[in-house]
């Protein structure tokens, strides 16, 4: 008798448990869009006070992002922007690679993304040794992804901001250098006071202009010119030194007469001292330097090409 009450009593419980529970009314999981959880806020909606000096700080950066300097098309295709005048935007989209291509032999010490999670980021190179260059590979995993990208090399420092839509995106983002074209200038130029320099004489006399067509001939002396040459309207005589170790050599002009048996005639010729030369204010064609008298004298010639 007791084991049958127990029984009734625990079958009524539970029949009342069951009714409880059918009152009870579950909330169904919506699968319509419009019921769809809200959006998780990944920061605080809370913002840092700003000082006036900070607020100019970070106005100047803006006024530097919104530049509207625009890009240049490259001559391989690439998306050309000017180094430090704008913040360079790279769109890509998903299932495209981009690419970020550096200066050559510049060298990549360290490659940070804002959103490391769904951009890709990986290097290339192309070509090796000196020449090579550093090539840094861009992947959105999404549409409708904004990020910047902050890259350190041994030259500079680039910031890139990389969006990434539906179909536009971007093959290859590259740069123009305004420091590389103030080198290649510096380099031109010293190249062009090299070549100025090659052909300037020490009085500033270009050597394009110069007829060096003189021979010399005769005796040797230890004064025996190692240049003569003339602008077209002056010759000019250039000794090893200024200091003749005694008497200078005199210049006098030879005639085209005389022969075998027989000197050329002789003509005093007027010229000035300056410094290792001797300036004759005319074009000599045949004419001698002489020093010494008797058997002690010597004699060199200078003739002007065949004359």
């Amino acid at each position: 008798m007791k084991k049958t009450t127990v029984w009734i009593a625990g079958s009524l419980f539970a029949v009342a448990g069951s009714a409880a529970l059918a009152q009870t009314k579950v909330p169904a999981l919506s699968s319509s869009p419009k019921e769809a959880l809200p959006p998780v806020n990944l920061t605080s909606p809370h913002s840092a006070p700003l000082d006036a000096k900070e607020r100019y700080g970070a106005q100047l950066a803006n006024d530097w992002k919104i530049n509207p300097e625009r890009p240049r098309k490259g001559a391989d295709g690439s998306v050309k922007y000017l180094f430090g005048a704008t913040l360079p935007t790279l769109v890509c989209t998903p299932l495209q690679v981009c690419s970020i291509e550096l200066q050559s032999g510049e060298i990549v010490n360290d490659v940070h993304a804002g959103d490391s999670a769904r951009w890709k980021i990986s290097p290339a190179s192309i070509g090796n040794g000196s020449s090579a260059k550093t090539v840094i590979i861009v992947k959105p995993t999404n549409t409708g992804l904004v990020t910047n990208l902050t890259v350190t090399t041994d030259r500079r420092l680039y910031t890139i901001k990389l969006a990434s839509t539906q179909r536009d995106w971007i093959p290859v983002l590259s740069f123009d250098y305004p420091d590389e074209t103030e080198k290649m200038w510096a380099e031109h130029r010293e190249r062009q006071l090299k070549q100025l320099q090659s052909n300037t004489m020490p009085t500033g006399q270009n050597l394009a202009n110069l007829d060096f067509g003189f021979q010399l001939s005769g005796d040797s002396p230890s004064w025996k010119p190692i240049r003569v040459y003339s602008d077209g309207s002056k010759t000019f005589i250039q000794f090893p030194s200024s200091d003749f170790g005694g008497s200078a050599p005199a210049l006098v002009a030879l005639g085209k007469d005389g022969g075998l048996f027989s000197d050329p005639s002789i003509k005093i010729v007027n010229y000035r001292v300056i410094g290792d030369r001797y300036v004759v204010d005319k074009v000599l064609d045949r004419a001698a330097l002489i020093s010494g008298v008797g058997r002690d004298q010597v004699k060199v010639i200078l003739i002007r090409g065949g004359n």
